[in-house]
């Protein structure tokens, strides 16, 4: 009898420690140690240790759904890849490698093409920062493609959204779940809405999303997109219940919208079968998933990578998390300074992380030659 092989890099540095799943890309597992205190944000669903048989159609990414992966095209399914394209379905090659800095660096080739690009993933981690560096870059390729960054929190406790700046959100043209029988949905598809604190319901009125969860028994998407002209958006939760804060970051001229997935248990229909309760996705991504049939995107906002012959795409995002502050109870404001990452609560209270110096700079150029990331 053959050996299962082994899919699984352990990647950690001091404080913090993540386990990569080279098929599909995967970010999971990640446990951060700060302050005497050990965090485990990030969700995984429950059939993925269960060992149950699931239905043949299930893709790959949805077996061991878990944590972050890269999805390219992002939200769907083309060129034969399953939904979110094989970045988050097909394996990953690579090694890890501690820097004379103790920066500890993997480097990941993908085994299949996007769009004829070449796609190279590198994830970083720096000692005493509480925070995973990732970045992505398309080699050469062409065409347009939708892409994005999947984190998943689990926060049975409940928790509050805050985000960057935003110029408007909006619900995709049909809403995820419109069959009772499979699903429940509960926000009106298609509105625009001004405030996160007031989107509106199918039926009447409206709800505070940016508490979430808000309701039981529903699955339902959102999208904010960044103001023109930004450079680096946030967002972040706030977990009371569970003890941690949350917070990613990214360029937000290469991913300017914020997908938000509300997924509790709002599927009915397996694997999901209504167990897949209190997960919320903050998925960082370029996306034309908000617009109409037929609607031209707003003027200084892409909705897809454009990939180049000879020329290099690079995506940055990163995320974190640390133990719960003491009374805090929403993030107002987040930006780096020098190597310095500072996160602010509504309270008045301030947290200084350690941040990887020049992962985000004003001088990025987002086309460039071929080249070794930061």
């Amino acid at each position: 009898m053959s050996t299962p092989r082994e899919t699984i890099d352990v990647i950690s540095a001091d404080g913090i420690s993540l386990r990569f799943d080279r098929e599909g890309g995967i970010v999971a597992d990640l446990a951060i140690t700060r302050d005497g205190r050990t965090i485990r944000p990030l969700h995984r669903a429950p059939w993925v240790d269960s060992g149950e048989a699931l239905p043949d159609d299930v893709a790959p990414i949805e077996r061991k759904l878990a944590g972050d992966f890269f999805c390219a095209p992002f939200a769907r399914a083309e060129g034969g890849a399953p939904i979110h394209g094989w970045p988050a379905n097909a394996e990953w090659r690579g090694d890890i490698a501690v820097q004379p800095d103790e920066l500890v660096r993997a480097t990941y080739r993908l085994a299949a093409m996007v769009s004829r690009a070449a796609l190279v993933k590198y994830i970083a981690l720096l000692p005493g920062s509480p925070i995973v560096y990732q970045q992505h870059l398309f080699e050469s390729g062409s065409g347009r493609v939708p892409v994005g960054h999947h984190a998943m929190l689990h926060v049975p406790g409940g928790a509050k959204l805050s985000f960057s700046p935003k110029s408007f959100g909006r619900t995709p043209a049909a809403a995820p779940e419109h069959d009772p029988r499979r699903g429940r949905s509960i926000f009106a598809y298609a509105q625009e809405f001004a405030s996160l604190a007031a989107v509106g319901l199918a039926g009447a009125g409206t709800v505070d999303a940016s508490r979430y969860p808000f309701d039981a028994r529903h699955e339902d998407i959102l999208v904010l997109s960044e103001m023109p002209g930004s450079i680096i958006g946030w967002s972040a939760a706030v977990a009371a219940a569970d003890g941690f804060v949350f917070f990613a970051l990214k360029d937000a001229r290469m991913l300017p919208q914020t997908v938000l997935w509300m997924s509790n248990g709002g599927r009915f229909y397996p694997p999901w079968n209504g167990r897949h309760t209190a997960v919320l996705g903050i998925e960082e991504v370029a996306t034309d998933l908000h617009l109409r049939p037929g609607e031209a995107p707003p003027d200084g906002l892409q909705v897809a990578v454009e990939l180049r012959d000879m020329r290099a795409a690079e995506i940055r995002y990163a995320f974190g998390a640390i133990p719960l502050p003491a009374g805090w109870t929403e993030i107002v404001d987040i930006r780096v300074v020098g190597a310095t990452l500072i996160l602010a609560d509504r309270g008045g209270g301030k947290h200084a992380i350690p941040f990887l110096s020049g992962f985000f700079h004003d001088f990025l150029q987002v086309y460039r030659d071929v080249d070794h990331p930061w």
